[in-house]
């Protein structure tokens, strides 16, 4: 005789995993897009050391010259949307999982987050390569026996080039920590609980490490150390409103919109150091 196997539909969604943001700790909030859709960022020059001159008359300290300057500007390009309906019908008739709250910080774990750090880290990458940060170590694939030591060359170049020492954090991939952790013992003993909420695994030389999934570096990259006055990343309008019953629809209208941008300031790109695997 037959056996017929009952089935069900849970309550509950399965919801795909992933991590959360990765680059609040390497951007800065310094710079204001109130009312406007670009800002001009100053520079002033700075002068030039020469010797004062005890018989120079009036000019002792040297001829004087007007103070110059240059200018950067950060345009806001990045408008981004999407829009979903749930039918009334269809949330009546899957046992109450079509929540629009829900669904919402779903697509903000799964979908922007991500979004948001790959275009981030994508800014920074391409500032560095532009300045050659990417050049201070030989491109090569890691492996345990170069990660600590391309670390610490890396990270000696920035401060050679006389970045701000506190404040360092490195972006790398789930295998260059491994290879880390090879190499070496990562310091975990100075994370506040901030730091670890944030994804900090530990320090080296006094540099945060915080892992990041491949997919959202660029391509053969797999370790970026940088500072967070490098970029800042403004996020000038976050928009999400729930229409319910809207003209046209029976049910539940979610509209949302995100304006963000990053950008790197030229004066400090020295804070960036970049590995290339190829």
């Amino acid at each position: 005789m037959a056996v017929n196997l009952a089935s069900k539909f849970e309550k509950k969604t399965s919801e795909a995993l992933a991590v959360g943001r990765k680059t609040k700790l390497v951007t800065n909030q310094n710079w204001s897009w109130d009312g406007v859709n670009a800002i001009n960022v100053y520079t002033l020059t700075d002068p030039t050391m020469g010797n004062y001159d005890v018989n120079g008359g009036s000019e002792r300290y040297g001829n004087p010259t007007e103070v110059e300057d240059t200018t950067q500007t950060f345009t806001l390009t990045r408008d981004r949307s999407f829009s979903k309906v749930m039918d009334k019908l269809n949330k009546q008739d899957t046992m109450g999982v079509r929540r629009p709250a829900k669904y919402l910080a779903q697509t903000l774990k799964n979908v922007v987050i991500p979004e948001i750090d790959t275009y981030v880290i994508a800014a920074i990458v391409t500032a560095g390569e532009t300045a050659s940060r990417d050049d201070i170590v030989t491109d090569a694939a890691t492996t345990a026996a170069n990660a600590y030591t391309n670390f610490l060359a890396i990270n000696a170049d920035i401060s050679n080039n006389e970045a701000p020492v506190s404040g360092r954090v490195a972006l790398c991939t789930p295998a260059y920590v491994s290879f880390l952790k090879q190499s070496t013992l990562l310091n975990a003993s100075d994370l506040s609980y901030k730091d670890k909420k944030a994804g900090v695994l530990g320090m080296i030389n006094g540099v945060k490490i915080v892992e990041v999934p491949s997919s959202r570096m660029p391509a053969n990259t797999d370790l970026v150390i940088t500072h967070p006055d490098v970029c800042v990343a403004p996020e000038k309008l976050v928009d999400y409103t729930l229409h319910t019953n809207p003209p046209g629809i029976s049910g539940d209208r979610i509209d949302y919109r995100h304006r963000y941008g990053a950008f790197v300031d030229t004066n400090k790109v020295n804070c960036i150091g970049i590995h290339k695997t190829a």
